[in-house]
């Protein structure tokens, strides 16, 4: 079996290529997640390794202060994903299949998702608000991409978008989302068929949410790190290769890439609550590697030092820097095409010394919670 299973993904290696700038994600309802809270998730595939969590305070951008996952090589207004002093939190995938035909934007024109989810984090309390901004935002957008959204009385949905139209996905609607969640990676159910990316990883992520959820279990945001960002399952190949006693394995179609820079789960609030109830957890860097921690909309625009810039001189947040570190160990062939094989031994070791790190955070954040 794991000759068959090996043999496979080496033909598929050879099939499929690496491409970047990929991502994985999902919104779950409440009616699915132990807290009754909706919970959204986003792996972030990206040509910026180096992210960390920035705060931009109430009237410098907009009328909500809001935490931002951001590029540290970069100082443009840019938010790949986000949680606002309202309860408001939005994401991203790119869209490989959503450009209409005959749409001639040039390329410089392109790739301002960033900037429109900033602009979202700074305004918008509902989903109707951002539908509100993808109206007004001028023409073409420059914008292929699905945006997950929630907020805080209710709304969850994905909006699949292109430079000149949108197309909404509610969560909440049964006839959308039967099993109370939906998943997006680099395609979109409105796009051009059988057209982008991402559809390995669509499959592995939702053949993992329903093993997740059998029995009549729960997603809780620790379950979305452990068993979706770190998951070496493979949809295709029908194999977990965490378990399959192999010590290497090739980076192809698993959600977590090399490209992987960072992970956000929101866990927003439900109608009638307080929004600064709301929390966005984070791992900067490589998922397997990297340690997640909880940044409190209660905070009041305080974010844990280990994702905070370093210094003036140092854009890059320890938290970062320490995962990037320890992705050498993972990716350590150097020589030839070894740096496509992933360290499946190491990975292994270093995700034990994760989880006692996590459990006690974790531990730490449902302790403040009962208080």
């Amino acid at each position: 079996m794991k000759r068959f299973c090996l043999s496979v993904f080496i033909i598929s290696m050879l099939l499929f290529p690496v491409s970047g700038n990929c991502c994985t994600s999902a919104i779950f309802s409440g009616k699915v997640t132990e807290s009754g809270r909706p919970v959204i998730w986003k792996n972030r595939d990206t040509g910026h390794l180096w992210n960390r969590v920035d705060y931009i305070p109430a009237g410098k951008a907009g009328r909500f202060g809001f935490y931002a996952l951001v590029n540290c090589d970069t100082t443009a207004p840019e938010a790949w994903s986000g949680l606002n002093e309202a309860g408001f939190s939005i994401m991203n995938t790119v869209s490989y299949n959503i450009r209409r035909k005959g749409d001639t934007t040039p390329a410089s024109r392109m790739d301002r998702e960033g900037v429109v989810m900033y602009r979202a984090l700074a305004s918008c309390r509902t989903l109707a608000d951002f539908e509100k901004l993808l109206d007004a935002t001028p023409k073409p957008m420059g914008i292929e991409a699905n945006f997950g959204v929630i907020d805080a009385e209710g709304g969850a949905a994905y909006y699949e978008v292109n430079n000149y139209t949108w197309v909404k996905y509610d969560v909440n609607d049964p006839e959308v989302a039967p099993d109370g969640y939906i998943i997006r990676s680099n395609y979109s159910f409105s796009g051009e068929e059988d057209a982008g990316q991402g559809y390995i990883r669509y499959d592995n992520a939702a053949y993992l949410i329903n093993n997740m959820l059998a029995g009549g279990k729960k997603i809780s945001v620790r379950s979305v790190f452990d068993g979706l960002s770190r998951s070496y399952y493979h949809s295709l190949i029908n194999c977990n290769f965490m378990f399959s006693g192999f010590e290497w394995a090739l980076d192809q179609d698993f959600i977590p890439r090399a490209s992987t820079s960072a992970v956000t789960v929101v866990e927003g609030v439900n109608p009638g609550e307080d929004p600064a109830g709301a929390v966005m957890w984070c791992a900067a860097g490589y998922p397997p590697v990297a340690v997640a921690m909880p940044v409190r909309n209660s905070s009041r625009g305080a974010v844990p030092q280990p994702l905070q810039r370093i210094s003036a001189k140092n854009p890059h947040c320890a938290a970062a820097e320490e995962a990037m570190q320890l992705k050498e160990e993972v990716f350590s062939m150097k020589r030839g095409n070894g740096k496509k094989y992933i360290n499946l031994s190491r990975i292994r070791e270093i995700m034990s010394e994760i989880r006692v790190k996590e459990d006690k955070i974790f531990a730490g954040y449902e302790e403040s919670e009962v208080r």
